[in-house]
């Protein structure tokens, strides 16, 4: 059987999604992106319900491969984290679904994808949401919906745990993968959806992510992206301390010529041990993404973030001191509930004593169920929209700025591609993460290979990508 699968949303989905091809893939059956040109016989379409934008992007999916289940029969399942939260709502908006369940449940989906029937619930544990069954159903491209009681929908907290080292298959060949080191936030921040749908912090146990780790290098990745929701919390709930800095050690002392890249550092447990480690390992990428989402006090405590502006600045101008060849990158929210002129002068003011080289913006998205929404002075999204394209004006000329100090540097680059059978290549260097900051474009005169590293000197810049000229590869 063929089964493909619909990514969407975090990295975190990411990795789930390779677990769950992995474990079909144990039952001999093929897995793969899937393709609306060459229909499946199963697709699994594992979504996001993160901000209103990933809703309406996970919906679209599902209404395409519902024409697509009318048309040629392939079964429809919807799993992750809007089904987690809107199990009911998705049941009856699209009686074409032949099962659904929520996060963390790997075996139990692999199970479904190679069953036969319709099956619906929405968590392992929830007996009454177990109990719609429709198998004594009978056909029907479209049955008719169930009726419903939300009621019965009732779960018990989600959590995705991950209890052993799942088979895992990579569903690209880019040299660079994602390692979930857990799961699940503790963090009670007032915007954020993200407890509800995926429960609380749970870490990955350690010896799981060497034995990932080393499977990953052996097939080919050449950078480990660290994901989770907050990496420094790492170990808090199995270990009883932060073992972050620990994980890194671990990780550094697998043999082979590797990057590290550091993703979702909290900003208040940015420690000096976990920079230390940064430091003194450089098979660690001088990159760090610290989400700081705003830098008004007023504003960071309404959303209840770490709102001691003081020190945030302090630990933002060590690293810079500490570590003169750092990337930065940070996320802001702009337009929270009753932001002000002035808090958003203030956000701009930090921006401009730290220019950061990498910043993201979002607009806040007013998430039904969590303690923003219910805020009063909710801001129009006129308003919201012209401070985030202030912000991104502001960034691109820092942006730019630091681009064009690199001309005549020499950097370390690995290559992601080649461009349409001539001597130009994408590739990118510590001071990029894949999908989500600019890349290097470089000329060779010789083959390079994807997952090569190779020194490059730059030569040009833009606002965002690099131009260089690549040396001898290095050694990979």
């Amino acid at each position: 059987m063929r089964v493909g699968l619909v990514t969407l949303g975090c990295d975190k989905n990411t990795v789930d999604n390779e677990y769950l091809a992995g474990l079909i893939g144990t039952k001999g059956h093929t897995v793969e992106i899937a393709d609306e040109k060459h229909p499946p016989d199963c697709v699994v379409i594992t979504t996001c319900a993160f901000l209103e934008v990933a809703k309406e992007q996970s919906r679209d999916q599902i209404r395409r491969w519902a024409r697509i289940r009318k048309d040629h029969g392939t079964r429809l399942g919807v799993i992750g984290c809007m089904s987690q939260r809107h199990g009911p709502e998705l049941m009856r908006d699209f009686p074409e679904i032949d099962f659904l369940a929520g996060v963390g449940q790997f075996d139990k989906v692999a199970e479904l994808v190679c069953g036969e029937g319709r099956s619906r619930f929405v968590t392992d544990t929830a007996e009454d949401a177990r109990s719609w069954n429709l198998a004594q159903q009978s056909g029907g491209d479209a049955p008719e919906p169930i009726p419903y009681d939300d009621r019965e929908f009732a779960t018990d907290a989600p959590r995705v745990i991950v209890p052993r080292t799942l088979p895992r298959q990579r569903m690209d060949r880019r040299p660079h993968g994602f390692l979930k080191i857990s799961d699940g936030c503790n963090h009670t921040c007032t915007f954020c959806s993200i407890p509800l749908m995926k429960g609380v912090y749970t870490s990955v146990p350690r010896q799981t992510l060497m034995d990932e780790a080393r499977r990953m290098l052996d097939d080919g990745v050449r950078e480990i992206n660290i994901v989770a929701q907050d990496i420094t919390k790492y170990g808090l709930d199995t270990e009883k301390r932060m073992a972050l800095p620990d994980l890194l050690n671990d990780l550094c002392t697998i043999g082979g010529d590797y990057w590290i890249r550091l993703f979702y550092l909290y900003p208040s447990t940015v420690t000096k041990d976990l920079l230390a480690v940064v430091r003194e390992n450089p098979k660690i990428a001088r990159y760090l993404d610290i989400p700081l989402q705003h830098l008004s006090e007023s504003v960071l405590k309404r959303m209840r973030r770490p709102h001691d502006r003081k020190r945030t600045m302090e630990m933002l101008r060590s690293i810079r001191s500490e570590f003169p060849e750092i990337t930065l990158r940070t996320t802001f929210i702009v337009g929270f509930p009753g932001e002000s002129g002035a808090e958003f002068q203030e956000l701009l003011d930090g921006m401009d004593e730290i220019k950061f080289e990498r910043l993201g913006v979002f607009t806040y998205s007013r998430e039904a169920g969590t303690p923003a929404a219910e805020l009063p002075n909710q801001l129009p999204e006129r308003m919201k929209k012209t401070r985030r394209d202030k912000i991104m004006k502001r960034q691109a000329a820092t942006s730019a700025e630091w681009a064009a100090a690199q001309v005549g540097c020499t950097r370390r680059v690995l290559i992601e591609g080649r461009v349409a059978e001539s001597d130009w290549y994408v590739g990118r260097s510590d001071s990029e993460a894949a999908d989500i900051d600019g890349v290097v474009r470089v000329h060779s005169a010789a083959k390079l290979n994807v997952g090569d590293f190779v020194e490059a000197k730059i030569v040009a810049s833009d606002v965002y990508d690099l131009t260089a000229e690549a040396a001898v590869p290095a050694r990979t």
